[in-house]
């Protein structure tokens, strides 16, 4: 039998865990507002040998139960679990039927190591409940097709899915808001997801295979995901000179995002598909709302692959020019305005024949560059600067800034690369 000491969180970073008397908090949960998972007060250690003197020299006794040791009853609702794999395969088969419909065959390669945070966990624990693409699946609407709804609370999501769709809104689309003061891939794309087959599958592809990366694990599951979204959106694209919603463009933003994980092979299918849905939805990104946020989000990638790729930008930046961004004064409209500066840039560049830049489209740039410098808000200031040195292991320069958009390395790469 051991004290238990401390909370689990204290624990994994290594720092102290006061808990004052009487109280269900250690002192940094309470503080930084997290839930505090203390251990019970005494636990008991299995104990397979004891050391005792024999005859004057110690000696190691291995302990075993005896084949007639008496066993107590113990009341139905106890329940001993040993955590292994085998348990994890034998839920699946305590699964309801629809799920069992939708579960492939589980793959016991977790090799998961260490403590995680709170959503890893529910992830690895659900993991066994993973859909998989079956050939004769039933197909929906691919632009519009709703999920089935149950009344009540009742979620039509498994374990797993709703574990990876949390995924995606703690730690993946607050990065594509950084730059949308709405935050619409946190807030309406999950909303979307629910109502669209399409998105879903997307939402679930990008969530696997983050998940699958950062364990170390195969990524059949996201693979899975990934084509069953395909199927739908493939077929969306074909209608979509006649019936083009934003859903599909959420759908290909997001599955480009999953291209982007696999740099090696990464062959731009979304990207080409994302400028054929950018260019056909003219206003999408002066319309405002989920698709204006999606569109500036494309943006982004399409200059991501222009640079790395050495590819020309096939977009129609007049669709950009009408966006609200130009006539709002926030944080997250200016760095959207860099970054447009910036792709014209690129645009500009790339389309001039034999490299000759028309001298007079680059100096109105390049005025609209120094514009946005000199009337950027101060909270795009960093509080602190520290230049490089190498002396003192800092080989980039330090800076603390204040606004979320302004900190981004991206935002402030764009606006170097139109300074030089």
């Amino acid at each position: 039998m051991r004290v238990g000491k401390g909370c689990e969180r204290c624990r994994t970073r290594h720092i102290r865990c006061v808990i004052p008397a009487g109280a269900s908090a250690c002192t940094p949960c309470s503080r930084l507002g997290r839930a505090c998972h203390l251990d019970p007060r005494f636990q008991f250690k299995a104990v397979h040998h004891v050391y005792q003197k024999s005859n004057g020299a110690p000696a190691r006794f291995d302990l075993a139960w005896d084949e007639e040791q008496v066993w107590v009853d113990v009341s139905r609702p106890a329940t001993f679990v040993l955590e292994t794999n085998d348990v994890l395969a034998g839920d699946e088969k305590n699964a309801s039927p629809d799920d069992k419909d939708r579960s492939p065959t589980h793959m016991s390669q977790r090799g998961r190591g260490g403590n995680r945070e709170l959503y890893r966990e529910d992830i690895d624990k659900a993991r066994a409940g993973s859909p998989a693409i079956h050939e004769n699946e039933p197909q929906q609407n691919p632009s519009s097709g709703p999920l089935s709804h149950t009344s009540g609370n009742e979620s039509t999501l498994t374990l797993r899915e709703a574990s990876l769709m949390r995924y995606f809104i703690q730690k993946i689309a607050p990065w594509a808001d950084i730059c949308d003061v709405q935050s619409h891939f946190s807030t309406e794309v999950p909303r979307r997801a629910l109502q669209n087959s399409m998105v879903l599958k997307a939402i679930l592809a990008l969530s696997a295979r983050l998940d699958a990366i950062l364990a170390g694990d195969s990524d059949w599951e996201a693979s899975t995901y990934h084509g069953q979204c395909l199927q739908l959106l493939i077929a969306a694209l074909d209608q979509a000179e006649t019936n083009c919603d934003e859903n599909m463009l959420i759908a290909v933003v997001i599955l480009r995002i999953y291209e982007e994980l696999e740099n090696n092979t990464d062959q731009q299918f979304h990207l080409l598909g994302s400028n054929r849905l950018v260019n056909l939805v003219a206003r999408s990104a002066s319309s405002g709302g989920l698709a204006e946020a999606v569109s500036w989000q494309f943006l982004r990638q399409a200059i991501y692959a222009s640079i790395v790729q050495y590819q020309p930008l096939q977009l129609e930046m007049q669709n950009y020019e009408r966006s609200s961004m130009f006539h709002r004064h926030d944080d997250a409209a200016c760095a959207n305005v860099i970054i447009y500066h910036c792709a014209r840039i690129i645009q500009l560049c790339s389309d001039s024949p034999g490299r000759i830049v028309d001298r007079e489209a680059w100096c109105n740039i390049s005025e609209s560059v120094n514009e946005w410098n000199r009337t950027k808000p101060m909270t795009w200031q960093p509080l602190r600067y520290q230049a490089p040195d190498v002396s003192v292991d800092r080989p980039f320069p330090e800076l603390w800034m204040i606004s979320p958009p302004a900190g981004i390395p991206p935002v402030m790469v764009y606006f170097e690369v139109c300074e030089y």
